[in-house]
């Protein structure tokens, strides 16, 4: 035995690398939470990896003395920390935001000595860190500014850290670029590939030869377009929610649209887990509705990671409901500037966005400006969803329900409880319910789940689907429910391509019959 975990624990490794300069890197760390790890450190000369093996070796291993729910990762001899919270380090005078980037030599942050740290990044409103790529001589960050990607650049001249003005790249509102190492050994040299792609855009590769010099890349290969993407056009708009936030979304349309509030639209979000839904090029979504004139739209809700980890823990546990009111007003938003109408307009998501479509379709609000969801793999049930599969692992994002102060506020967003009980006044529990949404009517609704799904139980759609037609649906409540279980697939729903068809078929089918999209 060489590093055990606790019970409780989401995840406990162990793993060992070698970095620039021939230095080794060991560390333990146990994921006390989703979001929170602690972790220790050593490390070994060349001869003691060689001549000694894990279990015998007798070096210790030392706490890393920064933050739970920091990241960490090195670069050479330097430590590299994200901060996912505010902190001061012990003998700094400055308190660095959540979302910085800071370094600092790798001895003294084992010994908490942090005199000689610098912050490559540090958030500002409409600022975010998203990514970082290491090569033998430079660091580069990935920052997202609104949701445009820039890249920022990093070297090591005489033992201090030096910006580089990195070349301006040529994004449009709606592209995206991505950066990763070409080498196994990231120390290797300082060449980078760069794939860019966007709504419209087929995913392209470069290979950049020298970072130091990012306006020379060499393409190399480029998918094909699965869609004719002539006359279509990106924009980015802002919805101001109800507390004052402005959120952002794109609209991915016809150039010519007319903004008579006619058009079939679709409104796709997931707002969870520090998860930033960037551009990104999908055949599906091109060929089955942008080709044949349907509205597309992403959302940037909070929950996601487009702002930082503030931008996250902006809708965490008791807040959750912040992301609800994001996509109600991104709803009245595209009413407002007569993009579309409720009856022409459609809301998505899978699993932690299956969770939004549930609340979206329960809300007194909401439910009346989406007029059609289509609701894949979701989380629906959140009394039991910690004790279903994977659930354990995500109450750092959504709370405990066996705590009755946090089943006070996960109540409030548990779409089978605001179901049953707010809008049709079935009993809970012992107590008799009071119907509160005397009003309410589900907007017509598709449930697709899997058989096999090993993250989401399929038992959350199964039993909301049997209350919609069982208890609603009698009531003159649920007008039109429909539900698809595929045997196969695990949580994507869809195991292969050929069952990936055959899920996407009948849920743009019955979006394009719904909305009135031409065939």
């Amino acid at each position: 035995m060489v590093f055990e975990g606790e019970q409780a624990d989401v995840v406990a490794d162990q793993s060992a690398y070698h970095d620039k300069e021939g230095i080794c890197h060991e560390i333990q760390e146990r994921a006390t939470s989703f979001n929170s790890r602690k972790r220790w450190y050593r490390s070994l000369t060349l001869d003691q990896l060689s001549t000694t093996t894990a279990d015998r070796e007798q070096t210790p291993f030392k706490p890393i003395p920064i933050q739970d729910d920091a990241q960490f990762s090195t670069f050479g001899r330097d430590a590299m920390v994200t901060l996912r919270s505010d902190w001061q380090p012990p003998g700094c005078e400055k308190t660095f935001l959540a979302g910085a980037l800071l370094v600092a030599p790798m001895s003294d942050v084992i010994e908490d000595r942090w005199t000689d740290v610098t912050c490559l990044f540090e958030p500002t409103p409409s600022s975010s860190l998203q990514d970082t790529t290491t090569t033998k001589d430079y660091m580069l960050l990935s920052v997202l500014t609104d949701v445009l990607t820039k890249l920022v650049l990093w070297t090591k001249k005489d033992g201090l850290w030096v910006s580089i003005t990195a070349p301006e790249n040529a994004i449009s509102v709606g592209e995206g670029l991505s950066l990763s190492n070409p080498n196994r050994d990231a120390a290797f040299d300082n060449a980078v590939f760069l794939t860019r792609d966007g709504f419209l855009v087929p995913d392209t590769l470069e290979l950049v030869p020298d970072v130091g010099d990012l306006s020379i890349s060499i393409r190399l290969k480029s998918k094909p377009a699965a869609f004719n993407s002539e006359g279509l056009c990106v924009e980015q708009n802002f919805a101001t929610s109800k507390d004052g936030t402005k959120i952002p979304y794109f609209v991915i349309r016809k150039k010519d649209l007319k903004m008579d509030g006619t058009n079939p639209t679709l409104v796709d979000a997931y707002g969870g887990f520090e998860i930033s839904e960037l551009p990104y090029y999908s055949a599906v979504q091109g060929a089955g509705w942008l080709e044949k004139g349907g509205v597309k739209v992403i959302c940037n809700i909070r929950g996601g990671g487009e702002y930082g980890p503030k931008w996250h823990q902006a809708a965490l546990k008791a807040n959750r409901y912040k992301c609800y009111e994001d996509m109600e007003a991104i709803g009245q938003d595209l009413i407002d500037r007569k993009v579309t109408s409720p009856t022409k307009m459609a809301v998505i998501g899978g699993s932690n966005g299956g969770l939004m479509v549930g609340n979206m379709i329960t809300r007194p609000v909401s439910s009346k400006l989406y007029g059609v969801a289509v609701c894949q793999v979701p989380l629906l049930d959140m009394k039991v969803y910690s004790h279903l599969l994977a659930g354990a692992s995500w109450m750092a994002e959504y709370g405990d329900p066996d705590k009755p102060e946090e089943w006070e506020f996960l109540r409030r967003h548990s779409p089978y409880h605001n179901l049953r009980h707010d809008n049709l006044g079935l009993p809970e529990g012992s107590s008799a319910s009071v119907v509160r949404n005397a009003d309410w009517v589900c907007p017509k609704v598709l449930f697709t789940t899997s058989t096999r799904d090993d993250r989401v139980h399929p038992g959350h759609a199964r039993k909301m689907v049997r209350a919609l037609l069982e208890e609603a649906q009698p009531k003159g409540k649920a007008p039109e429910v429909h539900y698809w279980e595929n045997i196969e697939g695990g949580h994507e729903g869809a195991a292969d391509n050929k069952q990936r068809a055959h899920m996407w078929t009948p849920t743009y089918a019955m979006l394009a019959q719904t909305l009135g999209l031409p065939a």
